[in-house]
């Protein structure tokens, strides 16, 4: 009788399949295994409101492709990019793909809002989860910044605001003749393009590796220190694979994005009016910059300027461009604080608990001093947009 020879990994290997070959070369089956499969957190946690979080992490995901399509047809120069942005609006294949990824912004500023509150609510920076909301701010800020500089990439009206603030702003604080930065320079076009491509590196370099690092640390964050418990659901100790929230996350996340998908093919978004240092705008040779024209920013954004008519109105305090920068230090303060003046370690276990004002005044008048804030430049903008 002939002895068999022991067989090689590789022949191990192929006789699981490629696949699994695969796999175990780039160490895919182990990272799957510790992160999704081996992550065990309670069956209460898949329910709607808290799977709003990863319903924001898939809509980040696709802003970042659809953010990287667009590169390829995109150039950040202050001369062509509003006719870009018109040409492909107007084109049958790429306007859905800038529809999207215009109107899915609008969708990720309501679940930060939303997935905030919930967190908030559920006192789910208690104890040792500080660290968590710190970072969750962080990224509420981090996508600020995303829509203030993907805004200005449309470079209409609305888009040319933003170098133009950020010029009233240097200005202001002393700093022009450091960052070579006049907002009426922006009128020259020779001028505006470096300022554009500045932002344009922002919005597609920086700002989204830093939201790519702080979410990596978000959700590292959460497995080391665990998951929050809804206290509105009776804990039966049942736990589920980390899989069957992410099943959950599809399950929720596939109606809601769906609706953007379709609103992007059915509903084109208007490209605003030409920026007025160009001569094919109607607002060319305007004494006025945008916001004395009237032209305000789109809602998720809104705000800012609200809040510069607010103080301008209210306190007559000029340039007006002061009241975006107390609006950020009021709103950042006020939910960094949060943790902080929240007296209990341990998280509500029941409504009257986690509306319980003798324990949680502070943190409520935190939050209310964020919203009132925010609300008060909505409202403002809309009443009083010239200015």
């Amino acid at each position: 009788m002939s002895e068999e020879s022991p067989s090689s990994p590789a022949d191990s290997d192929a006789s699981s399949g490629s696949g699994h070959g695969w796999r175990e070369q780039f160490g895919v089956t182990s990272l799957l295994n510790t992160m999704v499969r081996g992550y065990l957190i309670p069956h209460e946690t898949n329910t709607f409101w808290y799977t709003l979080g990863g319903v924001l992490g898939i809509s980040l995901a696709l802003e970042l492709v659809t953010g990287a399509i667009l590169v390829f047809v995109y150039t950040p120069d202050a001369a062509t990019a509003y006719q870009t942005t018109k040409s492909l609006l107007e084109s049958g294949w790429w306007a859905p793909v800038l529809n999207f990824h215009f109107y899915n912004s609008y969708l990720i500023f309501g679940l930060v809002m939303i997935h905030m509150m919930r967190v908030f609510v559920s006192a789910a920076y208690r104890g040792a989860k500080k660290g968590l909301w710190t970072i969750g701010v962080a990224l509420a800020g981090v996508v600020f910044a995303l829509s203030v500089t993907g805004e200005t990439l449309h470079w209409d009206e609305r888009g040319f605001a933003v170098p133009w603030h950020v010029g009233e702003f240097f200005e202001a604080v002393g700093l022009a003749g450091v960052f070579d930065y006049s907002h009426k320079s922006l009128l020259d076009v020779a001028f505006a393009t470096p300022k554009l491509i500045q932002l344009y590196a922002l919005h597609i370099v920086i700002l989204p590796a830093l939201l790519l690092l702080l979410v990596v640390l978000h959700y590292y964050l959460i497995k080391k220190k665990g998951i929050s418990l809804p206290f509105w659901h009776k804990i039966g100790g049942r736990k589920d694979p980390f899989s069957t929230h992410m099943k959950a996350w599809a399950m929720y996340g596939t109606p809601i994005v769906g609706a953007v998908v379709v609103l992007a093919f059915v509903w084109n978004r208007d490209p605003g009016p030409a920026p007025q240092n160009l001569p094919i705008s109607p607002y060319f040779g305007a004494e006025h910059g945008p916001g004395g024209l009237g032209v305000t920013s789109t809602f998720p954004i809104s705000w800012t300027h609200g809040m510069n008519r607010f103080v301008s109105i209210v306190f007559n305090m000029e340039p007006d461009i002061w009241g975006t920068v107390i609006a950020m230090v009021v709103m950042t303060l006020a939910l960094l604080l949060i943790p902080l003046v929240d007296r209990p370690r341990t998280e509500p276990r029941s409504w009257k608990e986690a509306f319980d004002l003798r324990t949680r005044g502070w943190a409520f008048l935190l939050i209310a001093a964020f919203w009132a804030t925010m609300i008060t430049g909505i409202v403002v903008n809309q009443v009083s947009p010239v200015g």
